[in-house]
């Protein structure tokens, strides 16, 4: 189970989220990292075994500027990066500045152009807030995405509370589909990650228990990367 970190990238700063309310967001505190910069933090991450990370830009999600040039610096990483795209124009520009190997997220929180759920080589967001598929339904989502096309579970409403996965959202979602399946949002502690690994996840997004030293970053990509190159 892959193990992908986490960086929320607000006015060329890492931000602490918290459950959608991207107007309180404050620069990241970290046990891992002394610093809000996002390369620092992108750093600590890669020296402590991440492969990939994933990166929001929250001011282009907003309509507020962007960080691309901050994005296009973290070079030394993969990337998955959600920049809030709704048509293809997004999509265009935000190819430019990834790497061969990076990703960029189709979210359904932001997306109006459904048809390029069909591209290849995208991860796809499934975003939802108190239990409800952000402006889609879900299995109109899924008659869109390529069998081999990543789908997130990213439950808005838990990022940063550490209040704990939603289990039954996880497992109505892997009903539905054989996509690869990544969680995210609301992770608490080793428990979670058990959760998702018994599940049969595929990866899990994590930043607030990493940074709060809950979670040893290290040690649970060793852990549960272990588990699945088994598999």
């Amino acid at each position: 189970m892959q193990i992908i970190p986490v960086i929320d990238l607000m006015n060329k700063m890492a931000v602490h989220g918290k459950s959608g309310n991207r107007d309180e967001y404050k620069p990241l505190k970290s046990v891992i990292c002394n610093s809000a910069n996002p390369i620092d933090v992108a750093m600590a991450y890669k020296e402590r075994g991440a492969e990939t990370i994933y990166i929001a830009d929250l001011n282009f999600i907003i309509g507020n500027g962007d960080n691309f040039d901050v994005i296009k610096e973290i070079d030394f990483v993969n990337k998955i990066v959600d920049i809030g795209i709704k048509r293809r124009e997004d999509l265009e520009n935000i190819k430019k500045i990834l790497n061969k190997d990076d990703k960029a997220i189709v979210a359904t929180e932001t997306l109006k152009d459904i048809e390029l759920l069909k591209e290849r080589d995208i991860v796809v967001s499934l975003d939802f807030k108190n239990g409800e598929l952000l402006n889609y339904n879900l299995d109109e989502i899924l008659s869109y995405v390529r069998e081999d096309t990543p789908l997130i579970i990213l439950d808005i409403s838990s990022v940063g509370t550490q209040r704990g996965i939603n289990v039954e959202l996880i497992k109505y979602v892997l009903n539905k589909t054989n996509n690869p399946i990544y969680v995210g949002g609301g992770i608490k502690g080793m428990e979670d990650l058990e959760l998702c690994y018994n599940l049969g996840v595929d990866g899990v997004l994590i930043a607030t228990a990493i940074h709060k030293g809950i979670l040893d970053l290290e040690e649970i990509i060793n852990r549960f990367g272990d588990k699945y190159a088994k598999k």
